[in-house]
This record gives structure tokens, C-alpha cells and sequence, in this order.
């Protein structure tokens, strides 16, 4: 994990905001849509033993500045167990268990929370641009104020959009977890 502020110089370069804490918190914005939709932090959490009605988290305790994004799988003893049979799925970050289930692995995205004060360390080395122009369209469309530029704004709009397309095609080439495995859909064609 590393600072929010250091992300700020790269963001600097793009538009310089006077007030204190107004580019970190756009800059954590940009991050929990650049996690959500690109599925570049993909965690794992196991247990031996859920009961029903058993509530967790899909992330866990041990990272507190993260949150779950969505659910990718869980699996008990290696078998997908189903949303909304074998489980129900509360919120991005919470699931209940409809019954017992052993060796359970929920595989789930991760974004950061809204308070956040340190991001994955990822998201500073390979992502910092995107990450910062997502940023910079949030401050730039802002009304009556001395940095608004919606001419701007959206040129680095498409330039965040650009990062979440390039890191979503690299999670989806080098995660497994992230794999479709839905079968081929087969046609006849006369």
C-alpha cells in the first residue's frame, strides 16, 4: 500500500486544485471506479467451515483500506456454489450463506474505501496516469470554479477510459480466476 499523496504530483500536472483534500478524495473516486470496472485487484479469502446464515466479508478483515468490488466466484470443496441458492450476496463486500458448505474460497474484486488514505501499490506503478486523468475529469467538470474545463475534462475522461480498457484486458489475459468459463455457444446456421 502507498499514500494517496503520492499520487498527487502526476495529478498536479494535469490541474492544480488549492483546496487541501479535494485531489485525494477525487483521486480514491478514480480509484474504486478504476478497480471496479478494470478487475485488476482480485482477492481470495478461504474457510474450512461456513454455517447457514453465516454472513462475511468477501475481502476480509486483514485489509482495511479495501473493500469488495463484486463477487467472481466461491466455491466450496472446488464446486461453484450459486448466488442466490447457496448464497445470498448483500453487497458488493458481504455475502450470507444459505447453508453449511466446507472448503469454501470466495475469489471477489476489491476497490478501495471512500476514506482511504493508501491504495494498492499497483495502482501507483502501472496505473498512475489513468488513475490521475479519472482525477482530473472529476476536478475539471466542477462548476464556477477557477479550474473548471470541460473541454479537458473530457479528453482526460477518454484517457482514463483508455487505462481501464488496458487493464482490464491484462486482468482478464493473467488472472485466472477472472476467466470466463462459460461453455461456446454452439449454432447451426442453414
Amino acid at each position: 500500500m502507498v499514500p494517496v499523496s503520492d499520487f498527487l504530483p502526476t495529478l498536479r500536472m494535469l490541474v492544480d486544485v488549492p483546496v487541501p483534500g479535494l485531489m485525494e478524495m477525487a483521486i480514491v473516486k478514480a480509484a474504486q471506479r478504476f478497480c471496479r470496472e478494470s478487475k485488476v485487484i482480485v482477492k481470495t479469502r478461504q474457510f474450512d467451515e461456513v454455517f447457514d446464515c453465516q454472513s462475511v466479508s468477501v475481502i476480509g478483515i486483514g485489509t482495511p483500506q479495501l473493500k469488495g468490488a463484486g463477487i467472481v466466484s466461491v466455491t466450496s470443496k472446488g464446486l461453484p456454489l450459486k448466488a442466490g441458492y447457496d448464497f445470498v450476496i448483500v453487497s458488493r463486500d458481504d455475502i450470507t450463506f444459505t447453508a453449511d458448505f466446507s472448503d469454501v474460497v470466495i475469489t471477489a474484486m476489491a476497490e478501495p474505501i471512500m476514506n482511504a488514505d493508501q491504495l494498492p501499490e499497483v495502482l501507483l506503478h502501472d496505473y498512475v496516469d489513468g488513475i490521475c486523468a479519472g482525477a482530473a475529469n472529476l476536478l475539471q467538470l466542477q462548476p464556477t470554479t477557477p479550474w473548471f474545463n470541460p473541454d479537458l475534462a473530457q479528453y482526460n475522461h477518454r484517457e482514463f477510459i483508455s487505462a481501464i480498457c488496458q487493464a482490464y484486458r491484462y486482468a482478464i489475459e493473467h488472472t485466472p480466476a477472472l476467466e470466463l468459463n462459460h461453455s461456446a455457444c454452439r449454432r447451426e446456421f442453414f
